[in-house]
């Protein structure tokens, strides 16, 4: 049997208070940080949004850890980031209040992105198309990484915590590569290369519904805490409802050895699971054959990453008004499907690389690539009738201004979705 791995969980109101009780349940900050280290911090800021929506980790938390780590007399304290695709990290920081807490606080913020001093680290046994990383000096010669990803739905993934944060150490260009091929497998790879000895988890105020783009926060008042990020993760998922056998990527961390999976080999301390349990609203899971009645859904064999972006785009057609418009048209994703041959190519849309075979019957159909693709390609693709990818300057030109003209639309759309579920589920409320 495997060692067990030790989770940690502090639920209450004060976000000290709670950092604090999972630094000394994992040991007390000065076994877990030796003096006079240097300690990167990396948080989740990678988009330009204010704490109040939950898309970034909470400022409060990111000064929680900040003062804890003093504790232990580090040497420097450094907070990084690489922003999305697109985004500026200083301004992500900014907007997420992230930036003043460091000012106050008297620490470093260092923007990956903008790192002049890049090393080529080779990623050995890479099981994806990343076979090496451009990572900054700074990071490399740092005696502690500390992961603070905040806990949230993922359209891309499903769920959001541990181990996808630490997939923002890397540029823009690799960051593209991650999504062409296989996005779960480059996450791991870039692990093997970056790996946090130390994970935080914001999980105060959670992000439920459609996130990452349009959250709906809920009060779960919990931080979990962990030197294993499948482990925290698996335990994020146990305290959140969130099924975890519909998320792809917990099978490919343990396949990678990245920790353990298994809650027979997780020993979790402090709050109970049973105390800590609040209930996510993921609308990413289900069956999704049959949920859209006027498009033909084909989805044999499609991984949790695309069923959950197909439910987040079909939505995004209602919302802006495009849903009835378009309907009669064949959704693809996954490759187990079978599509007839007298389908007309333009009533096709191919979503991921999976679904590229499906060229060679209907090679004029709109195959958008990526594993998974961009977020909103699929929704843009059918409103559009042209090819978004979401790569290069398609992500300037028409991804982020699309995004921003249906941003308040399709917030309105979700927020109403949410108080009908939780209306009908007042148990989760």
């Amino acid at each position: 049997m495997a060692n067990k791995s030790l989770v940690a969980i502090a639920k209450g109101a004060d976000i000290q208070e709670n950092v604090t009780k999972v630094f000394d349940l994992m040991g007390g900050v000065t076994n877990v940080v030796r003096k006079n280290s240097i300690v990167v911090l990396k948080p989740n800021a990678g988009h330009a949004e204010p704490p109040e929506t939950s898309v970034c980790t909470n400022p409060e938390v990111v000064r929680a850890v900040i003062r804890e780590v003093k504790k232990a007399e580090p040497k420097k304290i450094i907070v990084a980031e690489a922003a999305a695709i697109g985004c500026d990290t200083m301004e992500c920081f900014k907007v997420s209040g992230i930036a003043a807490v460091a000012e106050e606080e008297g620490v470093e913020l260092k923007d990956i992105k903008r790192d002049p001093d890049l090393v080529n680290v080779a990623v050995r046994g890479f099981r994806s198309n990343i076979d090496h990383l451009k990572l900054p000096q700074f990071l490399l010669e740092a005696d502690h990484l500390i992961n603070l990803p905040i806990l949230k739905a993922h359209a891309s993934m499903v769920f959001s915590g541990a181990l996808k944060n630490i997939k923002g150490v890397v540029q823009d260009k690799v960051h593209m590569q991650m999504h062409q091929q296989n996005l779960t497998m480059a996450m791991m790879d870039v692990w093997s290369a970056c790996r946090a000895d130390i994970n935080i988890m914001d999980a105060m105020r959670a992000a439920s519904g459609y996130s990452p783009h349009m959250p709906v926060p809920i009060e779960t008042n919990l931080v979990l805490g962990s030197k294993d990020p499948v482990a925290l993760d698996r335990v994020a998922c146990e305290v959140t409802g969130i099924d975890t056998t519909c998320v792809d990527y917990f099978k490919v961390a343990a396949e990678t050895g990245l920790g353990n999976y298994d809650m027979d080999d997780i020993e979790v301390v402090g709050t109970s699971l049973k105390d800590a349990y609040k209930k996510m609203w993921i609308p990413y899971i289900g069956d999704m054959s049959t949920r859209w009645p006027e498009y033909d859904v084909k989805c044999e064999g499609a991984c949790s990453s695309c069923q959950a972006l197909l439910a987040i785009n079909m939505e995004e057609l209602k919302a802006v008004d495009e849903y009835e418009k378009n309907k009669g048209m064949t959704i693809v994703i996954g490759g187990k499907n079978e599509i007839p041959k007298d389908i007309p190519d333009e009533r096709i849309v191919l979503h991921g690389n999976c679904t590229k075979k499906y060229l060679k019957d209907h090679p004029n159909a709109y195959w958008i690539l990526g594993c998974p693709p961009n977020e909103p390609a699929l929704y843009l693709t059918v409103q559009r009738k042209e090819v978004i990818n979401g790569m290069g300057d398609q992500e300037e030109e028409i991804i982020r201004p699309c995004m921003a003209r249906d941003a308040a639309v399709w917030r309105e759309y979700v927020f109403k979705a949410a108080d009908k579920y939780y209306a009908e589920h007042p148990e989760e409320k």
